[in-house]
């Protein structure tokens, strides 16, 4: 009896020894996945701290060039109270931009200095890299850390006073009566001419295509193939490394070169300040459709969307949309603040109208067509296509747009354009 006792009692002291065990295991599990927790959780709180005190970084240099974007190439004004009473390095690098290195803004005082951002957790800080790309443009980079937690945020801005406007002018594709980045094709019975407006030239970097009872008193070129069919004669030169026409049928009066041709640079024009002009007139529609004619306030039509001019409509301005353009009818169109006639940023401009269109057709990516009997007196640049057909004529006017306003005019300042990160 007394041997049996001693085995139940070995058993039970086994029992609660595993148990303890097991227990011990348990919470050291439960100890381990609660560090991890917390260590995940710091990590994360860290992440955000860091991405915070980035955009902060963003917005303090901003405030700076918003007030004066001058600054943007002296790195004295993003020093902190003068650079007197902030913990702030300023460092040079040899290809003229400078970087601003910054703690945690806190003045030799105590105080927290008067253009400081300073976060409220006050364990982190953030490195400036201010980049002028011209006098027009800057790109400003802020690396928020805190603990090993590393963010970066970085933004375009964009002055739109910049005290020298680009001359499109200068811009290749303005020598040119008209320039596309695509095929030009030209039929009907119409006429494409320079008219008492100088020599006229048409240039396409992609195949060119003239046939019909076309009348075309402009020279030619194109670095891909020229086709002329039917009857056609052109009264200029025409130049392109691969001709296709029969020489029986088609009169040249200037000269058929076959040689290179170099293709054209289409402009990529900042529609931007036409935006900005148009939003201080109160000229910016999402979508826009009209019969009846419209005189925008400030000269330009901004429409977020597509566009459709259509029956006897008068459009006294320029129309620009991010969309579509559809001009039909015996519509009209008479720009009065800049040379644009019309401008699309990212869709195709189509013309079936009778009317009259004035100015620089532009395609910023689309295409350009006309058909039916209207006349266009201006220049078209687009970068895709360009169509011209039935009884319709384009009666070359040099037609270079220049943003509304002069700078001490616009009541503007510079625009965050892009967040890059």
């Amino acid at each position: 009896m007394k041997k049996r006792h001693h085995n139940k009692n070995g058993f039970a002291l086994f029992s609660v020894l595993f148990i303890i065990a097991a227990i011990s295991v348990m919470l050291g599990m439960l100890t381990q996945i609660g560090g991890q927790r917390v260590h995940t959780a710091k990590r994360l709180t860290d992440q955000i701290k860091a991405l915070a005190y980035a955009e902060a970084g963003i917005d303090y240099a901003y405030s700076i060039l918003s007030v004066d974007f001058d600054q943007k190439n002296n790195p004295d004004a993003f020093l902190l109270d003068g650079g007197e009473t902030s913990t702030v390095a300023l460092n040079y690098s040899s290809d003229g931009f400078f970087s601003l290195m910054m703690g945690q803004l806190e003045s030799d005082e105590g105080g927290t200095s008067p253009s400081s951002t300073q976060s409220s957790y006050g364990d982190g800080s953030f490195a400036l890299t201010i980049t002028p790309i011209s006098n027009k443009y800057v790109i400003i980079n802020s690396v928020g850390k805190v603990g090993d937690a590393i963010r970066t945020a970085e933004i375009l801005v964009d002055d739109e006073n910049a005290s020298s406007i680009e001359d499109y002018s200068t811009w290749e594709a303005f020598n040119f009566s008209g320039a596309s980045g695509g095929e030009f094709s030209f039929g009907g019975t119409g006429l494409i001419t320079a008219g008492t407006n100088g020599v006229g030239h048409y240039i396409s970097n992609g195949p060119m295509d003239i046939r019909g009872d076309a009348d075309v008193e402009v020279s030619l070129s194109s670095p891909s193939t020229i086709s002329i069919k039917n009857n056609v004669t052109i009264e200029g030169d025409v130049t392109t490394p691969d001709p296709d026409w029969t020489e029986s049928k088609v009169t040249i009066t200037g000269t058929a070169a076959q040689e290179p041709v170099k293709p054209v640079k289409i402009p990529d024009i900042n529609l931007t300040p036409y935006y900005n002009w148009a939003k201080n007139n109160g000229e910016v529609h999402n979508g826009f459709s009209t019969s009846s004619s419209y005189t925008p306030a400030g000269g330009i039509l901004w429409v977020d969307g597509d566009v459709t001019i259509s029956s006897d409509a008068v459009i006294n301005g320029s129309i620009i949309a991010t969309g579509n353009i559809y001009i039909s009818g015996q519509a009209n169109v008479v720009p009065t603040t800049t040379a644009f006639a019309m401008a699309s940023r990212d869709g195709n401009i189509k013309n079936t109208s009778t009317g009259d269109i004035y100015g620089l057709v532009y395609a910023k990516t689309g295409d350009y067509a006309q058909t039916a009997n209207g006349r266009l007196f201006g220049q078209v640049i687009v970068n895709g296509d360009i169509k011209k057909s039935g009884v319709s004529d384009i009666i070359y006017r040099r037609s270079v747009p220049t943003p509304p306003g002069a700078p001490d005019q616009v009541n503007a300042w510079p625009v965050v354009s892009a967040w890059q990160k």
